[in-house]
């Protein structure tokens, strides 16, 4: 109708209506493209706000599993300093070091000289939506900061997975056997590159524990009782299975109830 008006005003050279129409047009258009864009920018609101709920999830865990590297620190040095010594010793015998109590749920059929947890760090929920687009509506400096603690850790997990090979590597420590001094060395050196992954890994625990507690995470009080609860029981196993050099877990972030800036 609109196009059949301007042709009528363009032959009869009504150069005003012309214009009058022209801008009907564009303002149609541009009003059209305004509601499009109002109700794409809602979707994208709602969208994020679901991703969120799964993510704080994924945020809190990553904290239990740092928090749980970090107090098993005490527990490690002191492993790796008995055995290093133990392994400059200049007898071929080998008097197995005491194992490691390990987890119930784990059914290990050889006793381990070493063991530490062993976790799914990251967060598969934080890179399908990053990709779709999902958190584009997130202020810079949060969307940051999540994206670096996702990516720590990210390395944080291929590190444990490092840790664990290697643990395996020195299994056999954990039985009496003969073992020749060349060969000490060389399970020396193993433990040697153990302690190097494992010192980075607390490194990368420490700086993530840092980032959650600085930026807090947004909790309801059931969560919170939830989660203080399941902290006892934590340290409860811990001490079971490593012992008094098990240093018990805190997690004051917890305890942050009215931070101004919050992780999901």
């Amino acid at each position: 109708m609109i196009l059949r008006r301007l042709t009528k005003h363009v032959k009869d050279q009504n150069w005003f209506a012309v214009a009058l129409d022209f801008v009907i047009v564009v303002v149609g258009v541009g009003v059209a493209l305004m509601g499009q864009q109002w109700l794409s920018d809602r979707q994208q609101r709602e969208d994020m706000r679901r991703a969120e709920i799964p993510l704080k999830e994924d945020v809190l865990w990553i904290y239990f599993y740092a928090k749980e590297r970090l107090a098993l620190v005490n527990c490690r040095t002191e492993r790796y300093q008995a055995i290093a010594q133990k392994l400059l010793e200049p007898e071929t015998t080998w008097e197995g070091i005491p194992p490691i109590a390990t987890d119930p749920s784990r059914n290990n059929a050889l006793p381990m000289a070493l063991r530490s947890p062993s976790r799914s760090w990251g967060s598969k929920i934080w890179d399908a939506e990053l990709a779709r687009g999902t958190f584009n509506q997130m202020d810079d400096e949060r969307l940051l900061r999540l994206d670096n603690l996702f990516t720590a850790a990210r390395e944080a997990e291929n590190l444990q997975n490092d840790i664990l090979d290697l643990q395996g590597e020195l299994k056999v420590l954990a039985v009496s056997t003969t073992i020749i001094p060349g060969e000490r060395l060389g399970y020396y050196n193993v433990l040697g590159r153990l302690d190097e992954k494992s010192v980075h890994l607390e490194i990368i625990a420490a700086q993530i524990i840092a980032t959650i507690e600085l930026i807090g995470v947004d909790m309801t009080p059931e969560d919170r009782t939830s989660a203080l609860s399941n902290l006892k029981e934590r340290n409860e196993i811990g001490r079971a299975i490593y012992g008094d050099c098990h240093e018990p877990m805190t997690w004051p972030v917890l305890e942050n109830k009215a931070a101004n800036e919050s992780v999901p």
